[in-house]
């Protein structure tokens, strides 16, 4: 241990308090060993424990990821202790997740806990850096194999578990709670931090602006995604009326792909659009169309704005109307589309919502004052638009505003209060969304069965769950699907299924839930099958939802609203 490092630079103390952490369920506990810790901290490994805490391998901001899946982990679990593949995946399935088992399998291979490695924050950080560098599946299985062999049982289990959490580190513990340990710790407003961390994108670099007393300091960085305001589901028309001070706003609910486009100048001084989706992943390259659209918009006034969307194919000979999320499939994924395939699936960014303007944010004005910003836009149709809405006061109104967007092939509506601030990545009950007449629930994979006939080759049988609740991630099963996907997307979602597979039983598989579906159902009705309690009745798959993160399904409760409990 060299002079300049303190106990508490070692990525095992880190360790220590994550288990401290995980080990109440009391949210003050869990603040309180936060705030004990990071003021111990230099400022590098202050920024890097408070991303780690956040599950965060990497600042927001940065687009840079491991590439490492369940596969690779369990590959270099089993080379290490010397436990076959297999036996891992029946164990996983027990335990519930990888980096829990990885500490459990290294304590039994040692007889005990073994010693920690001595290894620091910033060594931890700089092998992250090492993998998302790393091309080649072999290359980057034999790292994180080098990585584990090296490391205490503890630190085992906090890396698999920040490689392969998707922001989150199962213990109990989300950024927001980290930002709030961060404002306790060093003196500032809960309202300070969080404003630095969305200006910033990174709760490492405002960790050390709050210790320095600098978060003023903090300005608009473009070209990292904020999180996405949700809206409150309710059933009638009458509920939302009577949720909302009248008038309010009505939009339609699109069926197509949330975005979030950030318009500015790039370091070089051009213009610059990124697109982010839902999961904050990148996607700019597979909508061109979109970007050559917006581009000379940062000439005209659009300077330093991020806005909120939704990506659409439109109907060439109407811009303005939109075609079902089924002609959107050809263009998911797609890196580079070509000229021939754009012709024919044209996509177009419809906007709804600005959280940034002039470089700076404008999410605490009320949503009329940034619907007037949005309003001042030539948008260049047909690739980009302004989404028409209307005020309403009365349940009647939003009915037939719902009628309307369903003739026009839309999902329902959404209600705004018209004073509505913008709050990132959190559910405003200011905003309302209205789905009825085509009850759909966003659910998670757990399982998958190898299918019969011509689909025998395929994992084409999904059973999915639910969320316990919103603040409980727990996986509850509710219902088996295998209609609604192309045998194209068949094919594909099972080389993503293979790759998560954690344990085999004979036909069915269990896989770590990670791919998010939209099903539709007849009804709701209870069974004592299911974990939930319910079962969906002749449940049908109406798409794949890569653009909703696995932690954002629906929940228990509103299984229960449909079955009208």
């Amino acid at each position: 241990m060299s002079d300049a490092q303190t106990p508490s630079d070692l990525f095992h103390r880190w360790c220590e308090v994550a288990d401290a952490v995980r080990a109440t369920t009391k949210r003050l506990e869990k603040s309180a060993a936060l705030e004990a810790y990071l003021p111990t901290l230099a400022d590098d490994a202050l920024a890097t424990a408070a991303r780690f805490f956040s599950g965060l391998p990497f600042p927001r901001h940065d687009q840079r990821t491991t590439s490492v899946g369940g596969a690779a982990v369990g590959e270099a679990l089993a080379a290490v202790t010397g436990t076959t593949r297999d036996q891992l995946r029946e164990r996983t399935v027990a335990v519930g997740d990888l980096g829990d088992l990885a500490r459990l399998v290294l304590d039994e291979r040692a007889g005990g806990a073994p010693p920690p490695s001595g290894r620091t924050l910033g060594d931890i950080a700089t092998a992250f850096n090492d993998l998302a560098a790393t091309r080649g599946a072999h290359a980057k299985r034999e790292r994180v194999r080098a990585l584990l062999a090296t490391l205490g049982s503890v630190e085992a289990q906090y890396v698999v578990k920040l490689l392969l959490g998707s922001g989150e580190l199962r213990i109990g513990l989300k950024e927001a709670q980290v930002e709030e340990a961060l404002a306790k710790a060093f003196g500032h407003p809960l309202t300070a931090v969080r404003g630095a961390n969305l200006l910033r994108g990174d709760v490492g670099e405002v960790a050390v602006l709050a210790r320095a007393n600098r978060l003023a300091e903090a300005r608009l960085a473009l070209f990292h995604p904020l999180g996405f305001m949700l809206a409150q589901p309710l059933e009638t028309a009458d509920e939302i009326v009577a949720a909302l001070p009248a008038p309010f706003a009505v939009e339609d609910k699109y069926d197509g792909i949330r975005a979030q486009a950030h318009v500015g100048r790039g370091a070089d001084g051009g213009a610059r659009v990124a697109l982010y989706s839902r999961t904050l992943d990148e996607i700019t390259h597979g909508y061109p169309e979109v970007v050559a659209a917006l581009a000379p918009l940062v000439d005209e006034g659009l300077d330093g704005a991020i806005l909120d969307g939704e990506l659409l194919v439109h109907d060439p000979a109407d811009p303005a109307r939109a075609l079902p999320f089924t002609a959107m499939q050809r263009r998911l994924g797609r890196k580079a589309p070509d000229t021939a395939l754009r012709a024919e699936v044209p996509v177009q960014f419809v906007a709804y919502d600005a959280l940034a303007w002039g470089g700076a944010l404008v999410i605490d004005e009320p949503y009329e004052a940034r619907r007037a910003r949005l309003a001042g836009v030539d948008w260049p149709l047909p690739s980009a638009r302004l989404a028409p809405q209307r005020l309403v006061s009365t349940a009647e109104a939003v009915e037939a505003a719902f009628d309307e967007a369903r003739a026009a092939g839309n999902e329902g509506v959404i209600a705004k209060a018209l004073a509505s601030p913008y709050t990132p990545g959190r559910r405003g009950k200011l905003w309302i969304k209205l789905k009825k007449a085509l009850a759909t629930l966003d659910v998670v994979v757990v399982g998958a069965e190898w299918g019969h006939g011509r689909r025998a080759k395929f994992l084409s049988d999904y059973t999915f769950a639910v969320r316990a609740a919103e603040d409980d991630p727990t996986l509850l099963t509710v219902g088996k699907a295998y209609n609604g996907l192309t045998d194209v997307e068949v094919a594909a979602l099972t080389e993503r299924l293979k790759a998560l597979t954690v344990q085999k039983f004979g036909r069915y598989q269990s896989v770590l839930p990670e791919v998010v579906l939209e099903v539709t159902f007849d009804v709701v009705q209870k069974s004592a099958r299911h974990k939930a309690g319910y079962a969906l009745r002749f449940p049908r798959i109406v798409r794949i939802r890569d653009d909703k993160p696995a932690g954002e399904v629906d929940t228990l409760a509103a299984v229960r609203a449909l079955a009208g409990e």
